[in-house]
């Protein structure tokens, strides 16, 4: 399954475990829009606890904060004491893969964020972010979290978006070994953390060849 499919396959079904999934296919849950959301719209929850908002302990491009690509279950909690719980049960989703930690509070700019791990054969393959489902994310949001990733990431692979039957916008950037997609429907801004295929990350340099003795 290439990466586009399984973000969107991944991203539609823990959508569908919490809300609905983006016409099309977009990997971002949906929301009913303004007009159903519990709390008033850009009203931001109160602040979590400093350690939701630790620095980074993994290089760029080799995880996410203190998760690296490959842990298991076990090994995702116990990089994150105190943040990270097990979730009971389980979410397995439609690819295979299963939905196994959590983190309830994530701070990014004053926006919180809800953080699911999945894990595939066992082993940590992706990261989902999104805004809690009772509070309504407008555009602006999405502007600030674009900002923030870019002064981390650099300057976006690629930036997208589709109004003709809803506001659906998408950036992606590429760090490391890491491919990172901030996605954005009315209501909902969600952040999709995984691993590039290994074709997709350049190799080393090859060396030159040698010069023959005498020449």
């Amino acid at each position: 399954m290439n990466v586009d499919r399984r973000i969107a396959v991944l991203g539609c079904s823990l959508a569908l475990a919490t809300g609905g999934c983006a016409a099309g296919g977009a990997g971002v849950p949906a929301t009913s829009g303004p007009s159903a959301a519990p709390v008033a719209a850009n009203t931001a929850p109160a602040s979590p606890s400093a350690a939701a908002v630790q620095a980074p302990a993994v290089p760029v491009g080799e995880g996410w904060r203190n998760a690296r690509w490959g842990m298991t279950v076990d090994e995702v909690l116990n990089a994150f004491p105190g943040e990270a719980t097990r979730l009971d049960p389980e979410l397995k989703l439609a690819d295979g893969a299963v939905v196994a930690a959590g983190i309830d509070v994530h701070e990014i700019v004053s926006h919180r964020f809800r953080v699911r791990f999945v894990f595939e054969g066992g082993k940590l393959s992706l990261v989902s972010l999104r805004t809690p489902p009772d509070w309504y994310a407008g555009p602006e949001v999405y502007g600030e979290i674009e900002k923030a990733l870019t002064a981390r990431y650099g300057r976006p692979l690629e930036a997208t978006s589709d109004k003709e039957f809803i506001d659906m916008r998408q950036t992606r950037w590429i760090a490391g070994a890491s491919g990172v997609d901030l996605k954005y429907i009315p209501g909902v801004v969600a952040i999709v953390h995984y691993p590039r295929p290994a074709a997709a990350t350049p190799p080393p340099a090859a060396a030159p060849p040698a010069t023959p003795a005498g020449r």
